[in-house]
């Protein structure tokens, strides 16, 4: 297309989306679809983003395509002359190898799979971690391209450039599926995500510069270059070489010593988030720089990388890499997990991250890898039909079963993480007391202690407006029938707050006794009033809503003018009481009563899931298996039983 089609394409397309946005917003609508559905809302947001990704690939188009963009392109020209029987790289019928070559040609951003090679604890902490998640993640990507629908774009890369640091530096749009992305793009805050940084930028909220190069090319870290300088002249020993154009083991050349790597101000580049409008959305970092535990100089390195997540707990020392089989010296080295709230909702084999799984198939391919059916198992296997019909991918019997091999590593990985997320847990949160305030005929009433255990934060902490840490709490009589309950879901999989759709509905009593943690967004309503939100955009007085940056510096003081995050939750050494009152007239008799009191967490509510599906999610996945996947990885953090003698 020559540039007057190509503008006139351009011009269309934002015609198209200019006459979408005078429609705005429409009112919610609660949406019930039995078994398999959750509340939904009805908004053009998601004809206005069809509209934003078309004229970004319109626009795409006019860049040169980069060496590095190594899974785009349209084909060439011949390409429908190739013989019978030629597969399309970017079809699911596109070999592995096609995507594990892609994945280790780089040249500006290596992958992690890269690294892992001679870094193999590393990567594997790595591997299943919130930072490898941060962009794979279908609701990260589902909220993104809702809040740049629902801002007309302005928005831009806010969220993404803490998500995916090498898909902004690259330039990519925001809004495209992973299985599009650049493969180290997808690995999100990857390993040359901190150590390809050479300038203390402190809190930008993601907006970091990261220095281009191959494998070859040095990297940053806080111990220098010593040990790699002691490796490199010993070639014999270690194998490695520095030449490209040399045969052997291709390793960095340098490290280059940068001390800012091992400070909380380092981390305080994307853990506080302050949108360019002065609103904070996230305050992790800010919390720490008042908190006890940096008056005491302990850094967020001690607690979240260190032998035990969540508490000072000193470093574990060994080889930082294994050389072709050689450790190198033994020294200090730091934990990648970085325990916290979040775990995968999508298919094991593009999570956690794999090699043997890049290898063996692509992110499509794995998708059509039914594992819950026992793919890969004797059991299915042995009593599967010969018809059966599998995608051309998995027809053999030997790829399944290694396959499936590949997945059980994966099982245990998420297994392991899971047991991480509740020693981070529990080590934030405690619920050491429980006490009786009344037990008569008149009533029962009694109250739980939650405490902040930690002295570095509040908790919870960070995206704090949809992290749930609440008390389920049920009370059954002497026959064992429930005569109270508060903190439990409704069929959505929903805490019966404000949010719930079968509350809204009058199918469910509004639970006025509920302990919530979690913070709530409050936002400007047109008139100067506020109301909560479970998305933090206020409602427009225009067509044409958008973000404006503010003309003050809110952006340091942070001081938003339309919307806030109205904090619920504990300072650091703090607590809460919890209250709970039972009328008389709901006791069946004398008892005895007892009460089962859990502390349970999540990482976001399902009405979140529900605010944003108008724009659909990656993967091909619905609400409703999003929301499933959420509701299974609630924890219980405490468990305790009391009983209530009547007098």
């Amino acid at each position: 297309m020559g540039p007057i089609g190509m503008n006139g394409g351009i011009i269309k397309w934002l015609f198209i989306f200019l006459g979408v946005i005078p429609i705005g917003f429409a009112v919610p609508t609660a949406v019930f679809s039995g078994n398999t559905g959750i509340e939904g809302t009805t908004h053009s947001q998601a004809v206005r983003i069809q509209a934003f990704q078309r004229l970004a690939q319109l626009l795409d188009k006019k860049k040169k395509k980069s060496d590095d963009d190594l899974l785009s392109g349209e084909p060439a020209k011949d390409a429908g002359k190739s013989k019978k029987g030629a597969q399309k790289k970017d079809t699911v019928e596109g070999t592995a190898k096609t995507a594990h070559e892609a994945l280790f040609a780089e040249s500006r951003y290596p992958s992690a799979s890269t690294c892992g090679s001679c870094h193999p604890k590393h990567y594997r902490e790595w591997s299943v971690s919130q930072h490898s998640y941060s962009q794979l993640s279908p609701a990260y990507m589902a909220i993104n391209n809702f809040l740049n629908a629902a801002t007309s774009g302005s928005m831009g890369d806010f969220c993404f450039r803490c998500h995916s640091q090498v898909g902004a530096n690259l330039g990519e749009p925001p809004s495209i599926s992973n299985l599009k992305r650049h493969p180290t793009s997808r690995e999100g805050i990857t390993c040359v995500v901190c150590h390809r940084i050479n300038l203390p930028y402190n809190k930008t909220s993601g907006r970091l510069a990261l220095v281009e190069g191959d494998l070859l090319q040095p990297i940053y870290g806080p111990m220098g270059n010593k040990e790699l300088s002691r490796v490199l002249k010993n070639p014999d020993k270690f194998r490695v070489v520095t030449d490209p154009n040399k045969p052997g083991r291709k390793i960095h050349k340098e490290v280059k010593l940068f001390p800012p790597i091992s400070t909380p101000t380092f981390c305080g580049g994307c853990h506080d988030v302050t949108l360019f409008n002065g609103f904070r959305l996230e305050e992790a970092f800010s919390e720490y720089r008042t908190s006890p535990a940096a008056a005491r100089g302990v850094t967020c390195q001690d607690c979240h990388m260190g032998k035990v997540q969540g508490i000072p707990s000193g470093y574990e020392r060994g080889p930082a890499a294994v050389v072709g089989g050689v450790p190198t010296a033994p020294r200090k080295i730091t934990n990648h997990f970085f325990a916290g709230p979040d775990y995968s909702a999508i298919h094991p084999g593009i999570f956690p991250h794999n090699i043997q799984a890049q290898q063996m198939a692509t992110l499509e391919e794995w998708l059509q890898f039914d594992h819950k059916a026992g793919w890969g198992t004797d059991k299915f296997e042995d009593k599967v039909a010969e018809n059966h019909k599998f995608p051309k991918r998995w027809e053999s019997v030997d790829d399944r079963f290694d396959a499936r091999e590949i997945l059980n590593d994966q099982f245990k990985k998420l297994e392991w993480a899971r047991e991480k997320r509740l020693e981070v847990y529990r080590n934030g949160y405690g619920m050491p007391k429980i006490e009786t305030l009344q037990a008569n005929t008149d009533g029962i009433r009694f109250r739980v202690k939650v405490v902040n255990k930690t002295d570095g934060h509040n908790t919870p902490t960070g995206f704090s407006g949809e992290r749930l840490v609440w008390l389920r709490v049920t009370v059954t009589d002497r026959d064992g029938k429930v005569i109270f309950k508060s903190g439990h879901l409704d069929p959505n999989g929903d805490l019966q707050d404000a949010e719930s759709a079968y509350v809204h509905n009058g199918e469910l009593p509004l639970d006025s006794q509920l302990f919530n943690l979690q913070s709530k967004f409050v936002h400007v309503n047109v008139r100067g009033g506020e109301r909560f939100a479970v998305i933090p955009i206020p409602y427009p007085v225009t067509s044409l809503p958008i973000v404006r940056p503010t003309i003050q510096s809110l952006i340091l003081t942070g001081e938003p003018e339309t919307e806030r995050n109205h904090r619920n939750s504990i300072e650091a050494l703090g607590h809460r009481w919890a209250t709970y009152k039972i009328k008389g007239s709901t006791l069946t008799g004398k008892g005895p009563y007892k009460a089962n009191i859990q502390l349970k967490a999540a990482p976001v509510p399902v009405n979140l899931i529900a605010a944003v599906q108008s724009v659909g999610f990656d993967y091909n996945l619905s609400a409703r298996a999003i929301a499933d996947a959420i509701v299974a990885g609630h924890e219980i953090l405490y468990e305790k039983n009391i009983t209530f003698k009547i007098k």
